[in-house]
């Protein structure tokens, strides 16, 4: 389980999924039909993708904006919610409907799940553990932010390190970093020991542990 998920990425950085493809995985593309904030594709394939809630999807030309995806409807269409981009330039507009429309839905869960095991074995949690019970951090809203932050340094370290303008990635990756570890500083981690999600133990998170991999 990750602490963050895709949408809290693009509430901090509304172009990321457009910029950092190189660093993202890409679930799905293709093409399909947008109706105000439904979105059809034109195959079945959400049948056998992981395509989820949360999850963020990059609609080409003429929108060419980045929207959270709010539900799987159906093995064919997708609910979308207007963050940054507007789907609509003015409420007196009538909704969009855009045929033929290209579109990918990239993911960043690779990067997100290695800051999420780094917090928790910060925790004093083993990762993998088959123990039972296993220990859990039960105040999860308050993780979300660092893992937030300590994904976008991993992506930003990674797009500098072998992405074009590095030095431009390299100033958001030590931004992210110095947010990041603020961020952990001021963190507790509510842990229950006993899988019954009841707090046992308060634990810092050790910070000198937290070190991502470029």
């Amino acid at each position: 389980m990750e602490f963050c998920t895709d949408m809290d990425l693009l509430h901090w950085e509304p172009t990321l999924f457009r910029d950092a493809v190189f660093a993202s995985q890409e679930l799905l593309g293709g093409t399909g039909d947008l109706d105000g904030t439904n979105f059809a594709l034109n195959s079945n394939l959400l049948l056998v993708s992981p395509v989820a809630a949360n999850h963020v999807i990059v609609l080409g030309e003429p929108l060419c904006g980045s929207y959270p995806i709010v539900s799987v409807n159906s093995p064919t269409q997708l609910s979308l919610r207007v963050l940054y981009d507007g789907l609509w330039q003015s409420p007196e507009t009538d909704r969009p409907v855009i045929k033929g429309l290209s579109f990918a839905i990239r993911t960043f869960q690779a990067q997100r799940r290695v800051v999420s095991d780094l917090m928790k074995r910060a925790a004093g949690i083993e990762v993998g553990s088959t123990a039972t019970p296993h220990p859990q951090i039960v105040n999860l809203e308050a993780m979300r932010r660092p893992c937030v932050l300590g994904t976008l340094q991993s992506i930003y370290n990674t797009l500098a390190a072998a992405g074009e303008n590095p030095n431009n990635y390299r100033v958001r990756a030590d931004l992210y970093e110095r947010l990041y570890r603020r961020a952990l500083c001021q963190v507790r981690a509510e842990v229950g020991l006993d899988g019954d999600r009841v707090v046992d133990v308060v634990r810092r998170l050790n910070v000198s542990e937290l070190i991502l991999p470029e």
